[in-house]
């Protein structure tokens, strides 16, 4: 096979996983800077080995098979291409005409950028994903689903309160902060040493949860120990090993503090081991954890679901992913269909049917899994729709006869500025009228915006709601609740003693034997009576702190000049690189860790009841020194002209190098630049 006939064949294999088509793929650019993230890779070793029987470890694609040609290099050396004319390889069976809207996810990935299923996967490896996993929350236009026109899509409307999305103040380009680097993934001697500086540093401050981290790695396979993979800092690659929690504090084991923003993935509401979760537990411990038999506690803990979230009966399970894979079972079992509309950055768990994406290439829409391992057949049912937009009312309009439920999280976890209410009342309007499931994920917003969670912020009534986190007091819980008939899919109905009543519903089959367990309704319990007794006022009042909080990091933001944003939804908050695929920025949230403040990248962060105004105060001073961290390593560039500055710094009357010019540092002080002699127009810092 020709070089030109190689490139086409492992071309139209990425087109396959990605939507991206030919025209858009640069051979010599490396495939990770082009879109494709770790879990895609993984995939596509998978297809290259049944085409060619060709093996690519997956290391090689960040190494020694980079990029296109040199996949087809490796192809050719092995003698295994098939001829010219070979078939092209079969594709994975296509969704059924009735999936032709779909979105695609993200800002300067093109067709290549993951859905937010994917963010379930973060944990597995390499940086690649996590850098694509934040920049995820802006959608491309859909396609239309037929030949007949459609409305363009209508700007979201968004609620002034609680929420306020702030990014970085628009500035010129000529002007904007980039990251730096002299090729894709390639690092200037100057970034080189700023990282051996670093690893150096940090490997002695955390030297006990790497030694731990690496002893371990034999027997234990954490995904987390590989999330942020890169051969260049492979030294930094390990986790914080954490064995002491306090309010908003963690310490590792060489007893290091952290301002915990990362909060434990959400559940952490009141700060670590709140004094009254603590005393249920204690008590409960006290009289047993058996399983198997009924607990007193369930019945109670129901009752208060019902009480706050305004649901008619509720039933519990392990996790949210539980929560929502009973939905659907639920949604299809009553209305006998099988398709299910979901939404690009939407984040569902970690079951098969909702790791997955929409692609919209030239062969048309399609859903195909986001993971390997993850079957097509496993998604074949489901549509990934533009979440907010008029063309996805306009499909869901077209098709609801067609839909056992549209599955939605209200407020994306990974775009929390997204806040579509109308959008919203929209789909309540149309899966009403078509007797389609509406389901509200509320596993990250429930409880924690409002007692009533998102239903009551949007004044949405939903079919079925899932709940986690927040309400499990720190231990693992999920909840699946909602109206008659749906939720008596699980038992048939209320019925009663000496009567003549009996179940009406026809049942589904959901069980486990963790489900119910004493300890976690023993939190669960504590948690909701604490939610009824303290009211609405608890969340608005933490909703209005974090509101001034990320005021004051987009402050920081505007003035440094840093590409990076900031948006939240209540208390939820995501920080996102905007440049989102330059492997350096990861080192902004090494920065942030070394400053004392424990995130993770690509992860959403949480304030909690136990965070202070002083701790909140030192994040910011904290996020101020870190980016400036990130310009003095040259992470990134300095503006690509040095402004000039008031007077008050003529005590630099003098240039520490010839052709010095001042100008202010990211932190805003006076400092020297000079013009990077690799990069003609970039200006970086020198010291005085």
């Amino acid at each position: 096979m020709t070089t030109p006939a190689l490139r086409a064949a492992v071309a139209a294999l990425i087109e396959e996983l990605t939507g991206i088509t030919a025209d858009q793929l640069d051979p010599a650019t490396p495939l990770a800077e082009l879109g494709l993230d770790s879990l895609t890779l993984t995939q596509l070793a998978s297809r290259l080995q049944r085409r060619f029987a060709i093996t690519i470890g997956f290391r090689e694609f960040f190494t020694t098979t980079r990029t296109i040609d040199a996949v087809c290099a490796r192809i050719a050396a092995s003698g295994t291409a098939p001829a010219a004319d070979a078939p092209a390889p079969a594709r994975d069976a296509a969704a059924p005409a009735s999936t032709a809207i779909f979105a695609r996810a993200a800002t300067g990935e093109g067709a290549a950028a993951i859905v937010p299923m994917m963010v379930a996967q973060l944990e597995l490896m390499a940086a690649q994903l996590q850098a694509v996993a934040a920049a995820e929350g802006i959608a491309l236009p859909v396609a239309p689903a037929t030949s007949a026109p459609v409305s363009a899509p209508a700007k979201p409307v968004v609620p002034a309160a609680p929420a306020v999305a702030i990014a970085a103040a628009p500035r010129p380009a000529a002007v904007a902060a980039t990251t730096a680097g002299a090729e894709p993934g390639a690092l200037t001697p100057h970034q080189e040493a700023a990282v051996r500086q670093f690893a150096e540093a940090w490997n002695r401050k955390t030297a006990k949860s790497k030694a731990m981290v690496g002893a371990q790695r034999a027997v234990h396979a954490d995904p987390r120990t590989a999330s942020g993979w890169n051969d260049q800092w492979k030294e930094i690659v390990y986790p914080l090993v954490v064995d002491r929690s306090d309010g908003a504090y963690l310490w590792d084991l060489d007893g290091n503090r952290y301002i915990d923003l990362l909060s434990g993935f959400g559940p952490t509401f009141f700060g670590h081991n709140p004094p009254f979760i603590v005393a249920a537990l204690q008590a409960q411990l006290a009289q047993g954890f058996e399983l198997g038999p009924s607990s007193p506690l369930a019945g109670e803990a129901a009752r208060l679901v019902c009480e706050l979230t305004g649901v008619e009966r509720a039933s519990f399970v392990c996790t949210g992913s539980e929560a929502v894979q009973a939905a659907l079972r639920i949604a299809r079992t009553v209305t006998g269909r099988t398709r299910v509309v979901t939404f690009a950055v939407d984040y569902h768990g970690n079951f098969d049917e909702v790791l997955l994406r929409g692609i919209d290439g030239p062969r048309g829409p399609r859903t195909v899994p986001s993971a390997p391992g993850v079957p097509q057949r496993a998604v074949d049912d489901m549509t990934v729709l533009e979440y907010g937009s008029d063309r996805a009312l306009e499909y869901i309009r077209a098709h609801a006869h067609e839909l056992a439920a549209v599955l939605v999280e209200p407020v994306q976890s990974r775009h929390p500025a997204l806040q579509p209410r109308e959008f919203l009342h929209a789909l309540r309007g149309i899966t009403r009228e078509s007797g389609a499931v509406l389901i509200l994920d509320e596993v990250v917003t429930g409880f924690r915006v409002h007692p009533g969670g998102a239903q009551h912020h949007f004044g949405v009534e939903a079919d079925l709601v899932t709940y986690g986190k927040v309400l499990g007091g720190g231990l693992p819980i999920g909840v699946v609740a909602g109206r008659r008939p749906f939720i008596d899919v699980l038992d048939g109905g209320p019925w009663a003693f000496g009567d003549e009543s009996a179940p009406e519903q026809g049942v589904s089959f959901f069980a486990g034997t963790f489900v119910r367990h004493p300890l976690a309704l023993a939190a669960t319990v504590a948690t909701l009576r604490y939610l009824r007794d303290a009211g609405p006022s608890l969340q608005a009042d933490l909703n209005a702190r974090a509101a001034r909080f990320v005021a004051a990091m987009a402050t920081v933001v505007r003035e440094t000049q840093a590409p990076v944003s900031i948006e939240h939804f209540g208390s939820i908050m995501h920080l996102k690189a905007t440049d989102a695929r330059h492997p350096l920025n990861t080192f902004l949230w090494h920065f942030l860790r070394d400053e004392g403040v424990h995130l993770l990248e690509g992860f959403p962060t949480y304030l909690t009841l136990a965070h202070s105004d002083a701790d909140l105060a030192a994040v910011v001073a904290a996020f101020r020194r870190a980016i400036a961290r990130m310009f003095a390593a040259r992470f990134w560039t300095s503006p690509t002209a040095a402004p000039s500055i008031a007077p008050a710094a003529e005590r630099f009357s003098t240039p520490p190098v010839p052709g010095a010019r001042l100008g202010r540092a990211a932190d805003g002080s006076a400092a020297w630049f000079v013009e990077d002699p690799a990069t003609p127009g970039q200006y970086v810092q020198v010291d005085a």
